[in-house]
């Protein structure tokens, strides 16, 4: 029993478990998602957005940076899951308005991504990295506005149809830095910035 309780306590299976559980969720409805948008290209739900390719690259790149981090460089003494999961919500947000076509069929839909992302990112960083609020926001909206260059030269080069028009791209900006700001803001006025944060390792040897 007592070793069981000391097991208990070394992997924080009370404080974790939850995280634990939404972060695989979390990667399986990523690929569920995924095969959805390589199998049906040619639904009206993903066409001419490349989103099939993009997802991949989401699945077998991006979302694997926390388990990279924490394998390759020990980041963490005890792997972050909440913000983990945090991490991945930004891309499943994404994967599932397309999937349930919200991005077509409803109008200002795609605004809710453009201010939860940033903001969730924003999050992310200042917990699981110990960036300050202004660095975590600023370095968030500058992330959101490569990505928005990203998909204009991708219209212009490649042909896909991601952005509509000028006032498009300018509402997708603004709304990534209200979301960003609003998020950091809250976020480091609240308890959990000081008890749920994932102090990186070396922080800890101080």
């Amino acid at each position: 029993m007592a070793e069981l309780t000391r097991m208990t306590r070394r992997l924080a299976l009370p404080r974790d478990l939850g995280g634990v559980f939404i972060n695989v969720l979390l990667r399986v409805l990523l690929v569920v998602l995924t095969a959805d948008s390589l199998v049906n290209a040619a639904d009206e739900r993903f066409a001419g957005k490349a989103l099939g390719p993009r997802n991949l690259v989401v699945l077998l790149g991006l979302s694997l940076l926390f388990p990279a981090l924490h394998l390759l460089r020990k980041n963490w003494r005890s792997y972050p899951w909440w913000f983990d999961s945090v991490y991945l919500s930004i891309f499943f947000l994404d994967m599932a308005g397309n999937a349930v076509n919200a991005y077509n069929t409803r109008v200002g839909f795609d605004m809710l991504p453009h201010f939860y992302g940033p903001g969730a990112l924003g999050i992310v960083l200042m917990g699981a990295f110990a960036i300050g609020p202004l660095a975590a926001a600023g370095f968030a909206t500058m992330l959101h506005a490569l990505l928005e260059v990203n998909e204009i030269y991708g219209d212009h080069l490649l042909g896909t149809k991601n952005v509509r028009d000028i006032m498009d791209t300018a509402n997708d900006l603004m709304a990534g830095i209200v979301g960003a700001t609003l998020f950091v803001l809250v976020y480091k006025g609240s308890e959990w910035y000081y008890t749920r944060r994932a102090v990186p390792r070396r922080e800890r040897r101080r």
